[in-house]
């Protein structure tokens, strides 16, 4: 129990939000994001998730500069083919829509994922596929980290040299991806894993204050967006 708060606590205030809450949280804001037209809407949707994702989610300074960079040239860009107003319309929203991806992967641990994924009744297969693609994004990261580090040791900078990209860093990463692969596959079938077994849970879902008041938050928010949206 004590590691479990830990865990939360280390995941901050979104950490201790019942998992399926955020799951469906997430959800209703990309598709109200898609359905935005008016710039006072998508600004209050765009400027909530970044202060959420400020407070919440441990991101490196290098990382937002450089999303920054990226929105942009891309802001920049769509100025340049259409109208200002459209451009940024386009940005604010790319922005809404992949917010809720980060928020939710850097505030859920990947058992809490599997106990709400399993409350909605999803196939065995389908959660256990869905896990292992969760779980092998940051050992992606990390190996294409150690590819880059062992070729910046035998002199070779794939930041300066583009051609070298292929055999240098993707060529690498993918025989490491296939050799995970294999790794897992092993490690289910001799551990015998059967999808359709049925399985219990020692922590079942439970709702609390704390849901409650984050089901409350997020209601007035998007009652907020839509009144600034269809508001004539």
């Amino acid at each position: 129990m004590l590691m479990i708060r830990t865990q939360q606590t280390r995941l901050g205030m979104l950490g201790q939000i019942n998992p399926l809450l955020k799951l469906i949280v997430c959800l209703s804001v990309t598709i109200v994001a898609l359905t935005l037209h008016r710039l006072t809407a998508i600004w209050l949707l765009v400027g909530s998730l970044l202060l959420l994702a400020l407070l919440t989610v441990r991101l490196s300074p290098k990382v937002w500069g450089y999303s920054a960079i990226v929105l942009i040239i891309g802001v920049a860009i769509s100025t340049i083919l259409r109208d200002e107003n459209t451009a940024l319309l386009s940005a604010l929203r790319l922005i809404a829509i992949a917010l809720p991806a980060p928020l939710l992967a850097g505030t859920t641990a990947p058992s809490d994922l599997v106990r709400a994924l399993q409350a909605v009744r999803l196939p065995g297969f389908l959660v256990l596929s869905i896990m292992l693609i969760w779980r092998f994004l940051p050992l992606i990261q990390q190996e294409a980290q150690r590819i880059i580090e062992a070729n910046q040791l035998r002199g070779v900078n794939l930041a300066r040299q583009p051609r070298q990209w292929f055999s240098g860093l993707f060529l690498p990463l993918i025989f490491r991806i296939v050799s995970y692969a294999d790794e897992v596959t092993i490690g289910l079938e001799t551990r015998g894993y059967d999808p359709n077994a049925p399985r219990s849970n020692s922590r079942p879902l439970k709702w609390q204050s704390s849901d409650t008041y984050f089901t409350l938050g997020a209601a007035v928010l998007l009652c907020g967006i839509g009144y600034l949206e269809w508001n004539r």
